[in-house]
């Protein structure tokens, strides 16, 4: 099939059947963005990029179990960001169980991991504006990487994660006053120019 003229209809209506171009559409698609929010929460590139895997491997299972009168990005983003709280319990679970200290990672978020940013974000601010997303909590870093960079809506955002809307946008707030904050203190005045 000439994937140049498939849509995401009919990929979602070829993986359902098995055939193998349209898992191959649906995950060239999306890989960036599932990568996106799972490193959000696991925060480590290897944890993120086997929470892809578990995600896309799930999706495929259980892709016949897809309401097609919804989106199929939020039913997406909602396998991927469970498959996440998943592994962060279960990798939680084994820190506390082996008395290990948690590990300092140091978090290079690939330069891939933006879309919506791609005009702000050039040259060397990218790797501070990535390392200042890093260090939001969890819950703001989420919410910036799918409101701004996989631009979901505020209703998509709460399918996803379950939040209400004001939660939501509370979390967007104090996560674009937070990243500002870790601008600056990585910027000092620069932070303005961005």
């Amino acid at each position: 099939m000439d994937n140049s003229n498939y849509s995401e209809e009919d990929a979602i209506e070829s993986a359902m059947v098995g055939q193998e171009d349209g898992y191959r559409y649906l995950l060239t698609k999306y890989q960036r963005y599932a990568f996106s929010i799972a490193i959000g929460i696991v925060r480590n590139e290897e944890n993120a990029e086997e929470v892809v895997q578990d995600s896309f491997i799930r999706i495929f299972k259980h892709i016949s179990k897809f309401n097609k009168s919804g989106k199929f990005s939020t039913w997406l983003y909602r396998i991927v960001y469970n498959t996440s709280l998943t592994s962060l319990r279960r990798k939680r679970k084994i820190d506390f169980l082996s008395l290990n200290e948690p590990e300092n990672y140091d978090l290079e978020i690939p330069d891939n991991y933006s879309n919506g940013f791609d005009d702000l974000m050039k040259g060397d601010k990218v790797k501070f504006v990535n390392k200042a997303i890093a260090r939001l909590s969890e819950a703001e870093n989420l919410a910036i990487i799918l409101y701004y960079t996989n631009e979901c809506s505020i209703t998509e955002i709460s399918q996803i994660t379950g939040w209400n809307t004001s939660t939501i946008k509370t979390r967007l707030y104090r996560g674009r006053q937070n990243l500002y904050l870790e601008l600056s203190k990585l910027l000092g005045n620069e932070a303005k120019e961005i």
